[in-house]
């Protein structure tokens, strides 16, 4: 009955808005500057991999292709794709685009979850009309079973999300700290260039020094200190 289905989904907190959560869109593809195309595919590679997934790193003329694959419980050593990762890496600039989940990894895990929705409802029905302690502790066993398919079944299907929190979480850090750099690199060359000018022209009064001028500590023209030889014009 749908009711008990309803009921199993809603003690999981798996009711149709998590599960439609599993599913939300993300901004794809995406950009990050300063990282490279290998920190994210061994990120990847490291997190997402486990007993029924599979993380296959390909090169290609285009850059790396990762292909992440899953087993269904029903064949546990048949590894098919469900997802691909593209890197393109252009300078400093690395995009990344996700594809959706392959329609027969989408089927195979609605089916699974659908499957142990209906099995738990009639297990659910069935305890009511039974009676007694053997009774409770056999439902209380076959819900635990079930909650664990549910629950392997929704991170399956959840694939993508995990997969985009990654990316986002290696690919942000590595270019804040990036832009952080190239902050500070542009600050030191605007302090080099600002002392530069405050020698080669009068700070106050904006008169360039001539060459002939340079033993000269203030300007000719409106008396201001001149500025200190930067040791890059020594």
């Amino acid at each position: 009955e749908a009711s008990a289905a309803d009921q199993i989904l809603a003690g999981l907190g798996l009711g149709g808005a998590a599960v439609a959560g599993t599913l939300a869109p993300h901004p794809n593809p995406i950009t990050f500057q300063g990282i490279a195309a290998p920190v994210i595919a061994n990120a990847l590679r490291s997190e997402i991999s486990d007993d029924d997934t599979r993380v296959q790193v390909d090169r290609t003329d285009e850059g790396p292709l990762i292909v992440i694959s899953q087993s269904q419980a029903s064949a546990p050593y048949n590894f098919t794709p469900a997802l691909t990762v593209t890197l393109l890496q252009a300078s400093d600039t690395l995009t990344v685009t996700v594809s959706e989940l392959r329609t027969s990894a989408l089927r195979n895990k609605w089916s699974s979850i659908g499957s142990t929705v209906l099995d738990q409802s009639r297990e659910m029905l069935g305890s009511r009309r039974r009676r007694g302690v053997g009774s409770l502790l056999d439902m209380a066993s076959s819900l635990k079973d079930g909650v664990e398919d549910l629950v392997d079944d929704i991170q399956d299907l959840n694939l993508p999300s995990r997969v985009w929190a990654v990316i986002d979480r290696v690919g942000g850090a590595a270019e804040e700290a990036y832009l952080e750099d190239l902050r500070k690199l542009r600050a030191r060359e605007w302090e080099r260039e600002a002392a530069v000018r405050a020698y080669t022209h009068c700070a106050w009064c904006g008169r360039a020094y001539g060459e002939a001028e340079v033993p000269l500590v203030e300007c000719p023209s409106c008396g201001a200190t001149r500025g200190a030889q930067p040791a890059s014009l020594g």
